[in-house]
Parts: C-alpha cells; sequence; structure tokens
C-alpha cells in the first residue's frame, strides 16, 4: 500500500514534465526501484493503471529495472554492490552501506 503515494507522485512529475514541454502523451516509462524500497513493481502497476486515467501517462506501458544498494569496504575503500552479505570482493573486509542507494525509486527515461 505504501506504493500509492509514490505512483501519486510519479504522475504529478510526469503531468509538470508533460506541461512544460508539450508532451500531449507518455507511450512508455522506465522506472529504476532500489533493492532496499520493498516497492513490488506489481503494485505499482496496478495503482498506476487506476490512477493515469485522464493523465498524458494514461495507458503508457512501465518497465521496472532493480538498482542494488551500494557498499563501502571500512579497510580498502572498494565500492561494490550488494550481493549476499557485507564482505569486500576485493580484501575481504567489512563493507558499510552507502547512504541512499538501493532506496527509492528514479523515472530514468519516457518515451513520447
Amino acid at each position: 500500500m505504501h506504493e500509492l503515494p509514490v505512483v501519486e507522485e510519479m504522475i504529478n512529475a510526469l503531468d509538470e514534465e508533460s506541461g512544460a514541454k508539450h508532451i500531449s502523451r507518455i507511450k512508455e516509462i522506465h522506472l529504476e526501484i532500489g533493492e532496499l524500497s520493498s516497492y513490488e513493481s506489481s503494485s505499482i502497476q496496478m495503482y498506476f493503471d487506476i490512477m493515469s486515467e485522464g493523465h498524458t501517462c494514461e495507458g503508457a506501458r512501465l518497465s521496472f529495472e532493480v538498482k542494488k544498494a551500494m557498499l563501502k569496504c571500512t579497510k580498502c575503500g572498494s565500492t561494490f554492490e550488494h550481493e549476499k552479505g557485507f564482505d569486500c570482493p576485493v580484501c575481504g573486509g567489512d563493507a558499510v552501506y552507502v547512504k541512499g542507494s538501493g532506496s527509492g525509486y528514479t523515472i530514468s527515461r519516457i518515451l513520447v
């Protein structure tokens, strides 16, 4: 259910962009969703199908890409994508989460 405000925010952003660039119809929307966001693509799609009615994005196809969280090794400083654990693949040291990575969502591009 936490996808509802996300879809609402997304449609508002698309309306603003459409108005500013005189776009009459959006055909496709590419979203990047952070692996830690807990957003479900099926829920986003469901809310989008209902809420986009009457907007320039009505009927647009949504595509989703999951973005991995990034980790940084506290020993060697390497930055790498989160896989299964928090061990650095370079030196075996402990890694910490890079703030802001793998969370939220981004509209990466739209096709008109």
